[in-house]
């Protein structure tokens, strides 16, 4: 007995040609909407914000000043007794640039990361300053404007009007003070509930 193997032809199948995906390294590049600033939970039941300041103390100026004559004062010296170039004016003209780049290299203002938690019972401020929450008798802190532009959480706490932090923009285009009472406020609303009248 003999087999017979019948083939067909196999059908033509026509498809459109399909546009690859991009490479998975370009798709998993997700730029960060929240520049220098974070919220995340704690152990302790609270809610914590980060975000970058500028640190305004004296003795940062203070700091700027010493350093800036210090070398200021060295370059001079060394300008006025020990310059290969014997010519007057030269020697005037590249101590102003030593003054000029000194003071370029010390008036960058200090950046800082503030940090205030939100806990049930409590508001912390960088991890030391605490404000219980039954002291704020008479409203929750609020962010109000200042005469600079700046927004400052302050209210009652106690019988005292406090000034807890200053939010500062980094720029014109610096939303940080309007998302940051936001999330203060929600995280308020979370955990305190609601005011006492």
């Amino acid at each position: 007995m003999s087999r017979i193997v019948v083939r067909t032809d196999r059908p033509l199948v026509r498809r459109a040609p399909q546009v690859a995906a991009p490479p998975l390294a370009s798709t998993a590049f997700q730029p960060d909407p929240y520049v220098d600033y974070g919220r995340f939970l704690t152990p302790e039941g609270g809610i914590l914000l980060i975000y970058k300041d500028l640190d305004e103390r004296l003795r940062h100026t203070l700091w700027r000043l010493f350093a800036w004559s210090g070398f200021t004062g060295l370059e001079g010296w060394f300008l006025l007794h020990h310059s290969p170039v014997q010519i007057g004016w030269v020697n005037f003209i590249a101590f102003l640039a030593a003054c000029a780049v000194n003071w370029l290299i010390v008036a960058k203002p200090v950046e800082l990361y503030r940090r205030i938690e939100i806990r049930p019972d409590c508001l912390i401020i960088d991890g030391s300053d605490v404000f219980w929450r039954r002291l704020m008798e008479v409203s929750w802190p609020a962010l109000q404007a200042n005469e600079e532009g700046n927004q400052v959480l302050c209210g009652i706490y106690g019988t005292r009007f406090v000034e807890y932090l200053t939010l500062r923009r980094f720029d014109e285009l610096d939303r940080m003070p309007e998302v940051f009472a936001a999330h203060l406020q929600d995280a308020m609303r979370q955990l305190w509930h609601h005011p006492q009248s």
